[in-house]
């Protein structure tokens, strides 16, 4: 029987799904009072400053949500220091993303998707669901290496870090003065709507670059089977981290093929990529999650100086929120005062010119 990638990539993903539904809903039933587990993803929507979503518990998407994002109070439920599973639930974020848009798939595609798999469910201890993705997988490396002609007892052709956990973040050194939020901008008012996971204000979060292919993806460019590839992950970053500068995604994005240093030619061509996805991008080139309005947005993500985000890679329209809630909670704030409260909100003291010039912009739309 022929192998079909599309079909094993289906199946793999149905298989999971059922076995990652009561996985989280163990994991979390402590902290739910008798509701459904989607209801806390319901209430990140609202944390956040997105129109609140109905989850399905059985939908796979809502599932790798649920292992991938930090749940408000209850913090990052399913990982540990290593973020394996972080790690595993955004690549498999990303297949299911390709998969749902109809994408060329490979067989090289279907093995990595059940090798995911496989070592997802061995994390969470699920010994028959490892058993059902394991014989996909076998069955995916059997087509392989007829596909590649290689012995069957050969190691698939997986670049190494591929089967390595993320390394975990590195704190900054002791005799460093880490610019933290002020805690009145940790706080929602609206604390009411969001009982389950708390009153904190969602904090920005980076994306964890995992390696979904090497260079000779971006090199292939604007070829078709790559065109997809890029355009996936740099959708998936984007509802990840947005609204995210255009400048970051493309470098977050290059990083997932394996390019740590962007040169101009290739820049040009993963933004070009990165338009032709269908989020908005603002005149500002900031890249949008396909459930953000610009327009009526109004929440803001603070972080610490220890976060790679920088300031002026903050869209606009967030630090404009962020400076109306500093200015709401301090009527007379003078313009100084603001800039300084706004920049220690995002882990920023020193006010260089770059700073300011971005300040100003933002205080305009304020």
């Amino acid at each position: 029987m022929v192998f079909e990638a599309r079909h094993s990539v289906d199946k793999g993903l149905h298989h999971l799904a059922g076995r990652l539904d009561p996985i989280i809903g163990a994991r979390l039933a402590p902290s739910l009072g008798g509701l459904p587990w989607p209801t806390i993803l319901t209430e990140i929507d609202k944390m956040r400053g997105k129109p609140p979503k109905s989850y399905v518990a059985t939908d796979l998407q809502s599932q790798l949500k649920a292992i991938t994002e930090r749940l408000g109070n209850l913090g990052f439920p399913f990982d540990d220091h290593t973020r394996l599973v972080s790690a595993l639930g955004s690549e498999l974020r990303i297949v299911r993303n390709r998969w749902a848009h109809h994408d060329e798939l490979t067989t090289l595609d279907a093995w990595r998707t059940h090798d995911f798999a496989v070592r997802l469910l061995e994390h969470f201890g699920d010994d028959d669901g490892v058993a059902g993705a394991s014989n996909l997988r076998d069955e995916a490396f059997g087509a392989l290496a007829e596909e590649k002609g290689i012995a069957a007892h050969a190691a698939p052709p997986i670049p190494e870090q591929v089967l390595m956990p993320p390394a975990p973040r590195v704190s900054e050194p002791a005799t460093a003065e880490v610019v933290r939020p002020d805690p009145v901008v940790l706080t929602r008012v609206d604390a009411a709507s969001t009982p389950t996971i708390g009153s904190e204000r969602f904090e920005f979060e980076p994306w964890t670059v995992v390696p979904v292919g090497d260079v000779t993806v971006l090199d292939d460019l604007p070829k078709k089977v790559a065109k997809e590839k890029v355009r996936a992950v740099a959708t998936e970053i984007a509802e990840f981290e947005g609204p995210i500068h255009i400048d970051r995604l493309a470098q977050l994005t290059a990083a997932s093929f394996g390019v740590q240093r962007l040169w101009p030619a290739r820049e040009k061509k993963l933004t070009y990529q990165i338009r032709q996805t269908g989020l908005l991008v603002d005149d500002d080139k900031f890249v949008w999650p396909s459930d953000l309005d610009p327009k009526t947005w109004d929440e803001f993500r603070p972080n610490d100086s220890t976060v790679d985000r920088p300031f002026t890679q903050i869209s606009p329209i967030e630090i404009a929120n962020a400076m109306r809630l500093l200015r709401s909670g301090t009527p007379g704030l003078s313009t100084i005062d603001l800039d300084a409260a706004t920049l220690q909100t995002f882990g920023r003291k020193r006010k260089t010119k770059q700073f300011a010039a971005h300040l100003e912009k933002a205080r305009a739309l304020a």
